[in-house]
C-alpha cells in the first residue's frame, strides 16, 4: 500500500509458491489504478481484489493495514465475484479512448507495446515493467486507423495512417513526428506492415485506391515516391520472407462490399517487394510444411513472431521476422490457415463466429495463433490444426479489437485492447484461475438487482448472453438454473413485488419486448409479458406500490398498468432510481458532474440537502438505511459515494478498479457494486 508501485510490479516475477502468485496476481489485477493512487485508495482496490481471487482472510488483512492514521478501513469486503479476473494478467493500461489497433516491436531484447486509439492518439509501455514509454503522442486528428512498427536507426519507430490521407512515422521514446507522406489525394492507408528489403526497414502499405504502397522508412520524410503495386482491391496486407525475399501478402475479395462473410471467395497473393511483381505461380515454389517451423540447411528452426495485424473486416497476420511459411487470415465466421508459397489452404477452414483479428507467434517451440473475438475471450490454439493450446483469456469488460504476441525475458505475452477502452498484458505461461468465483455469463452484465426469494436474499443478474442468473447473496454460488428463453441480449432489467410474490422485469435490448417473470415458479407471468412499452427513453423500471412503472432520463414516471404518468417530475435531468425510503418513494438525479439530489416523487421536493463531494459523472444511485439512519449511494466513474439522507453529510467513500455499472443497499445497509463485470459487497463498520 505504501510502496512505489513500478518497483512492486518489477520485483512479482519472483513470486514462487502459490501464496506468494496469489499476492501477485492481487495486485497485478488493478495495477493501473496503484500507480497514481494514494494510499488509502490502494487499500481498499487490494482489499477487493483480493475478495475477487475467493481469499476473504487476505481482503481481511489489507483492510486492517494503517493508513494516515487510521488503524482500519470504514468499508469491508464481505465478497466480491471475480469474473474480471485472470491469474495471467500482466498489467493493465489505462488508454483516454477505444483502442483501434496494436504492435510491439523488441529492440535491443526489450519488448514494446504501442496503441492506436479513436482518439488519434498513441501511447507506448515497456513490456517488462508496465511503465509508460515518453508521453502521449496526439498523431491524427481522428482516429489511429492503422498502425505498425519498426527500428529505425537503432530506436523504435511507429508507422501510422488514418483519415486524413497521411502515413506518419514517430519516434516511439521521444513522442516526436520524424517523418510523414501522403496516400495519395483522392486515397488514404487503410492497412499497414514494415519488413527489410535489402537491409533497410520498408513500409508497406494498403490503399482504397486498390494500390498498394511501398516506402523506403528512412527516406519517406524526403518526399521519395513509393513503389506502387496496383493489386487490385486488397482487404489485408502483411509482410514474409520467402526464399530470402522479402514479400507482401495481400488478401483480396472479388468485389469491394459484395463479398458474402461467410461463403465469398478469398485469395491470397504474394509480390515480391523488390520488383513490385507477383511471385510466381503455385506449385513453382515448395516449403516443407511441418508444424514445427522450417529448417535451414543447418538444422536451425526459424521461428515465427507476428509483427502486424490488420483488424477490418478480413485481417492476414504473416511472420515478417522469419520464413515462416503459414499465414493466417479470417473474415467475421471462418479462419484459414495458408500455405505462403503455394498459395493453398492448409486443411479445411475451421468456424469461428465473430472473429475480430488475430496475431501468430511461437509458444513453446510450436507455430500458434492468438484468436480475439468480438463476443468472447481470446483463444491460444496450434497452427495449422488451430487446436486449443490454452485456456481462453478472459477479462476484458468488451469486445477485444485487437491482439498482438511479443518475448520478453523467456515470457511469452499477449497484449489485447477492447472497447472498454483499456490494453491489457497476459501472460501465456501463466497459472489457472486462483480461489472461487461465480462465473456463468457468456457476456458482460447489463444489470443486477437484489431480492428475497423463498427467504433467501439473492442478487439477479442479466447478460448480454440473454439470460438472467440468480446468486446467492452469501457468495455461495448460483441459487438454482438461470432463466433462459429470450433470443436477444437483455436491454433493462428491475425486480419488484407484485401480488405479493417476488417478481422480474426485463426488456431485451433488440424489440424492446417486456417479459414479467415469478422469481419463486421460474415462470414466465401468462398475461404480462407485452411488447407495447418500446419507448427508447425510458432509462430503467422500478416498482411502486406493487405496480411496475417506467422512469424517463427527466424523472417522468409511467404507470405501465395503468397507463398514465404519476408524481411530479424532479428539476433535475439523470435519474438514477427510484426507490421507497422511510415508506416514501424518492428519485435519486444527477445529470453530467452536477451533485447528486433526492426527491419526493409525489411532491417533487428536496428530501435532503445538495449530496456533494464527486468529481466524474454520477452513473448509478440507490438509497436504503444503515444503522437505521437513512442514506444515499452513488458511484462515480470508479468510486462508491455515500450520504447521509436527512443531513447531506458524506460518511463514506469506495474506489473500485473498473467503472461502476449500478448498485444497491441490501436491508441490511450492505452495498452491492457492480463494476464491470464483477459484483462486490460492502459493509460498514459502526
Amino acid at each position: 500500500m505504501h510502496g512505489d508501485p513500478e518497483l512492486i510490479l518489477a520485483a512479482l516475477d519472483v513470486a514462487a509458491g502459490q501464496e506468494e502468485a496469489l499476492t501477485a496476481a492481487v495486485y497485478r489485477a488493478s495495477g493501473h489504478v496503484h500507480r497514481d493512487a494514494g494510499a488509502e485508495v490502494r487499500r481498499q482496490v487490494l482489499a477487493l481484489d483480493a475478495a475477487r481471487y475467493g481469499n476473504p482472510e487476505l481482503a481481511r488483512a489489507i483492510a486492517e493495514v494503517a493508513v494516515h492514521h487510521e488503524e482500519a478501513g470504514t468499508w469491508v469486503v464481505r465478497w466480491a465475484t471475480g469474473g474480471d479476473l485472470d491469474s495471467r494478467l500482466r498489467y493493465a493500461l489505462p488508454v483516454p479512448a477505444k483502442v483501434v489497433v496494436l504492435a510491439t516491436v523488441v529492440v535491443d531484447g526489450h519488448g514494446l507495446a504501442v496503441a492506436g486509439c479513436e482518439d488519434g492518439t498513441l501511447h507506448g509501455w515497456d513490456l517488462a515493467t508496465g511503465s509508460r514509454l515518453g508521453t502521449a503522442v496526439s498523431a491524427h486528428t481522428g482516429a489511429v486507423h492503422a498502425l505498425a512498427t519498426a527500428v529505425l536507426n537503432g530506436r523504435p519507430v511507429v508507422v501510422t495512417s488514418g483519415f486524413d490521407h497521411t502515413v506518419r512515422v514517430w519516434d516511439l521514446a521521444a513522442g516526436r513526428l520524424i517523418g510523414a507522406c501522403s496516400g495519395g489525394a483522392d486515397s488514404w492507408v487503410k492497412s499497414l506492415a514494415t519488413v527489410l528489403v535489402e537491409g533497410r526497414p520498408t513500409v508497406v502499405g494498403a490503399c482504397v485506391d486498390d494500390v498498394v504502397r511501398v516506402w523506403d522508412l528512412a527516406t519517406l520524410s524526403r518526399r521519395s515516391e513509393p513503389l506502387a503495386i496496383h493489386t487490385g482491391f486488397v482487404s489485408a496486407v502483411a509482410t514474409a520472407v520467402l526464399d530470402d525475399r522479402p514479400v507482401a501478402v495481400t488478401s483480396h475479395s472479388t468485389a469491394l462490399a459484395a463479398t458474402d462473410l461467410i461463403t465469398g471467395d478469398e485469395t491470397v497473393r504474394v509480390w515480391d517487394l523488390t520488383t513490385g511483381r507477383e511471385v510466381g505461380t503455385p506449385g513453382e515454389e515448395t516449403y516443407d510444411r511441418t508444424t514445427e517451423g522450417v529448417s535451414d540447411s543447418d538444422g536451425a528452426t526459424r521461428l515465427c513472431v507476428s509483427l502486424d495485424l490488420n483488424a477490418g473486416a478480413h485481417f492476414l497476420v504473416t511472420d515478417p521476422a522469419s520464413e515462416c511459411p503459414l499465414a493466417v487470415s479470417a473474415n467475421a465466421y471462418e479462419v484459414h490457415v495458408w500455405n505462403l508459397a503455394t498459395r493453398e489452404q492448409v486443411g479445411a477452414a475451421t468456424a469461428a463466429m465473430f472473429v475480430e483479428t488475430a496475431a501468430v507467434s511461437m509458444l513453446h517451440g510450436r507455430p500458434a495463433t492468438l484468436l480475439a473475438y468480438a463476443h468472447g475471450p481470446v483463444g491460444v490454439r496450434d497452427l495449422p490444426t488451430l487446436r486449443q493450446l490454452r485456456p481462453a483469456l478472459t477479462g476484458h469488460e468488451a469486445a477485444v479489437r485487437g491482439a498482438a504476441t511479443a518475448v520478453v525475458d523467456g515470457r511469452h505475452l499477449a497484449v489485447t485492447g477492447s472497447d472498454d477502452g483499456s490494453v491489457r498484458i497476459w501472460d501465456l505461461d501463466g497459472e489457472r484461475e486462483t480461489g472461487n468465483r461465480l462465473t456463468g455469463h457468456t457476456g458482460p452484465l447489463v444489470g443486477v438487482a437484489t431480492a428475497v426469494v423463498d427467504g433467501s436474499p439473492v442478487v439477479v443478474t442479466g447478460g448480454s448472453d440473454a439470460t438472467v442468473r440468480l446468486w446467492d447473496l452469501d457468495g455461495k454460488g448460483p441459487f438454482g438454473e438461470p432463466l433462459t428463453g429470450r433470443t436477444t441480449a437483455l436491454g433493462l432489467l428491475a425486480v419488484g413485488t407484485v401480488d405479493g410474490r417476488p417478481t422480474l422485469l426485463t426488456r431485451d435490448d433488440r424489440h424492446k419486448s417486456v417479459c414479467i417473470w415469478d422469481l419463486s415458479t421460474r415462470e414466465e407471468l401468462p398475461g404480462r409479458s407485452t411488447s407495447e412499452y418500446t419507448s427508447p427513453s425510458i432509462e430503467f423500471f422500478a416498482a411502486v406500490d406493487d405496480r411496475f412503472v417506467g422512469v424517463t432520463d427527466e424523472g417522468r414516471v409511467w404507470d405501465l398498468t395503468a397507463s398514465r404518468w404519476m408524481g411530479v417530475r424532479p428539476r433535475q435531468r439523470g435519474a438514477l432510481a427510484l426507490e421507497t425510503l422511510e415508506g416514501r418513494s424518492v428519485m435519486v438525479t444527477s445529470h453530467g458532474t452536477e451533485d447528486v439530489h433526492l426527491w419526493d416523487l409525489a411532491t417533487g421536493e428536496l428530501l435532503a440537502p445538495p449530496l456533494t463531494g464527486h468529481t466524474g459523472r454520477v452513473r448509478a444511485g440507490a438509497t436504503g438505511t444503515l444503522g437505521g439512519r437513512p442514506v444515499v449511494v452513488a458511484g462515480s466513474d470508479r468510486t462508491v459515494w455515500l450520504w447521509d439522507a436527512g443531513t447531506g453529510q458524506q460518511i463514506g467513500t469506495y474506489a473500485v478498479p473498473s467503472r461502476i455499472k449500478a448498485l444497491t443497499v441490501a436491508p441490511d445497509g450492505r452495498i452491492v457494486v457492480a463494476f464491470g463485470a464483477d459484483i462486490a459487497v460492502l459493509t460498514h463498520r459502526h
